[in-house]
């Protein structure tokens, strides 16, 4: 997991293959996936806004970079997000797997 501080970016590795194209989950999450439309990392944008909507309390840019992050994938992309004693999910539906992309 890397967090830009300055740029309140957060990108969550889920693979080391290479990125074919980005899938717009929301505004602010994107989903990279290789031409075979396999999963390889998910960026968050405004990530400390979205990881306080995520544990309903004010986070700051400086407490992300505490983050830790464990990654399921079932039939959804499971990002389980813990700040110290605070667990929160976010489920990001395979909407990636569209026939469209």
């Amino acid at each position: 997991m890397q967090y830009d501080e300055d740029s309140d970016s957060l990108y969550v590795t889920i693979s080391a293959k290479p990125a074919y194209l980005t899938a717009e989950i929301s505004p602010r999450i994107g989903v990279d996936v290789t031409a075979e439309g396999r999963p390889v990392g998910v960026e968050i944008l405004e990530a400390s806004k979205v990881v306080s909507d995520l544990l309903q309390r004010k986070v700051e840019r400086s407490e992300v970079k505490r983050l830790l992050c464990r990654i399921n994938e079932d039939d959804a992309i499971y990002l389980n997000f813990t700040l110290g004693s605070e667990h929160a999910a976010l489920a990001l539906p395979k909407a990636y797997k569209s026939p469209i992309l």
